[in-house]
């Protein structure tokens, strides 16, 4: 792991057990308690706060330092990181850490040892009993006559620290390391400074920041779409007098602009002041109203909607097309033609759509290609279940394991191949309905699909039915092999799918929430780059 990832991630043990609660801390100091290794329950600290955690949790921490060191075989009083830590615990119980990803590698120990599957994404009313379970089990696993005795309660508090690591990540009270601030956001806040349109309330509407000059090739002409043109021509030279000269030249022609799809309900439009970074510049009300009149705004912001929606579908359909995989049989190559031809049929009419060409002819395909998808999807649930069926039965012969695991990702691949090409095929579905919702009324029909879409998707999600059950089967197959690298290689194939699926799911039901709502609905922060030429913008590009 590099110098800036290793600052990046909370390492410190220290930074973890300050900002959890005396119940998060309870099993940590429960296992310190009981074994016979730890020295937490002889000090003064101990002594004086238990069972108020939070006052010691320096010194639970010390502890756990402590024990780290002795079961590493360190004699040096320098503490190990938390990377060094996950590695020690991955090569004690014989797979190799990645340290590439730490989040995977947190992943596979705490899945190696669970009894069903954990993602840190997902919690539940029994999650800390299955963690305190996998911990016991880590223990155990670690145990031996040649290793140290602080191995055990150190695996054990290592697997909880993992689990309240995410946890305190995802309950915000510490940064995710994952989490990265958009380049352009970043690019336009460093810039030296910007005019904000903001409503009676101070909430922005309109942000205009110049950028770094920029040689990349992603720029769209804005001849490629009038109703974006038509928008921004009128609102970029009325916002230039309150520009600087320095603003306007020094950086080049290019310029970020974000906008908030939101208004004031209480006089029903836009209104506010214009202000730079580096001081307030109050607009008197004709200013106002020829920089950001209702209309204006509300042009600007369909144009911008509508781009971004147009360029979320054709990247859906892009990527699901690279996805579509070849295979042998002819049943599956009929399904797979199916979702091809939709694709091809929506990448061609998305554009159109959009634009409100909405003829009865396109309404009816749409339709033709929701009804030919559903068909599919219902051909792979049928074989997604018929293949669960036959992973159950894989079974091992003989003495040796090496048919066994052989047999068992075999299965394991064609079920990840069948749950991947039913995202594909309800992902298909999604970018079919955001096109009907550019289609006036029908909004019986428009309820109905949207609830069918998510229900599929969450049919097969990891905590479905048919998600818990392949779960299951798997880890009661994983129990026969001794070898830990080969259960981490499956709980790893396991983690992909359902991380993937999970992640698709998401981003899925955002976009579908996005189309169903009206512009004035809307609250997300759009963004977009702009080139400029003799003050004109010629060019540009969705952030």
């Amino acid at each position: 792991m590099s110098e800036s990832e290793s600052t990046v991630l909370p390492s410190d043990l220290y930074d973890i057990l300050d900002l959890c609660t005396n119940e998060e801390l309870s099993p940590i100091v429960e296992t310190l308690e009981k074994s016979p290794v730890s020295i937490l329950k002889i000090t003064r600290a101990f002594e004086r706060n238990a069972p108020n955690h939070q006052s010691y949790a320096d010194q639970i921490g010390d502890e756990a330092y402590r024990l780290a060191l002795m079961a590493l075989g360190r004699s040096t009083s320098t503490r190990p990181s938390y990377a060094e830590m996950l590695a020690g615990f991955c090569k004690q119980i014989g797979f190799s850490a990645k340290l590439t990803d730490i989040s995977e590698d947190e992943a596979t120990l705490i899945n190696l040892f669970s009894t069903q599957y954990m993602s840190f994404s997902l919690s539940s009313g029994n999650t800390q009993q299955i963690m305190n379970e996998a911990s016991a089990a880590a223990a155990a696993a670690v145990r031996g006559i040649l290793s140290s005795d602080a191995w055990p309660p150190f695996a054990s508090i290592l697997l909880q620290i993992i689990y309240l690591r995410h946890k305190l990540m995802d309950d915000g009270r510490i940064s995710c390391p994952e989490a990265e601030i958009q380049k352009n956001s970043k690019q336009a806040d460093q810039a030296a400074s910007s005019i904000v349109i903001q409503t009676e309330d101070g909430e922005p509407v309109l942000a205009l920041a110049t950028l770094p000059d920029d040689k990349t090739s992603e720029w769209q002409d804005l001849k490629s779409n009038l109703g974006l043109q038509n928008a921004l021509i009128p609102l970029l030279k009325a916002a230039q007098p309150f520009m600087s000269t320095e603003q306007m030249l020094a950086d080049g022609n290019y310029c970020h602009a974000e906008m908030a799809l939101s208004y004031s309900k209480k006089l029903g439009h836009y209104v506010g002041t214009s202000k730079g970074h580096s001081g307030m510049v109050r607009l008197d009300p004709a200013s106002v109203t020829k920089l950001a009149s209702p209309t204006a705004m509300l042009t600007l912001a369909c144009a911008l909607a509508e781009q971004k929606k147009l360029q979320n579908i054709e990247k859906s359909l892009d990527e699901i097309k690279a996805s579509i995989k070849d295979v042998a049989a002819f049943q599956q190559n009929e399904r797979r033609s199916v979702i091809t031809a939709s694709i091809r049929y929506l990448q061609q009419i998305a554009s159109s759509v959009l634009a409100g060409e909405l003829a009865d002819e396109i309404l009816q395909e749409i339709e033709r290609h929701e009804v030919d998808l559903v068909r599919v999807q219902e051909h792979l649930t049928s074989d997604l279940n018929t293949q669960i069926a036959a992973f159950r039965t894989v079974k091992k012969e003989g003495w040796g394991s090496g048919k066994y695991t052989t047999a068992l990702a075999e299965s394991q691949g064609t079920l990840e191949s069948i749950w991947n090409d039913l995202l594909l095929c309800i992902r298909a579905r999604a970018c079919g309905y955001q096109l009907l919702c550019a289609f006036p009324e029908r909004e019986a029909r428009k309820k109905t699909r949207l609830q069918d879409i998510i229900n599929s998707l969450s049919s097969f999600s990891p905590e479905s039915e048919v998600g818990s059950l392949f779960d299951q089967t798997l880890r009661e197959k994983l129990q026969i092999i001794s070898a830990n690298d080969t259960k981490a290689f499956f709980v790893q194939r396991e983690q992909t799918l359902f991380k993937n699926f999970s992640a698709q799911t998401k981003n899925i039901v955002q976009n579908l929430d996005s189309s169903a709502k009206e512009i004035s609905e809307r609250d997300e922060l759009l963004q977009i780059d702009i080139k400029m030429q003799d003050g004109t913008p010629v060019a540009f590009r969705m952030a």
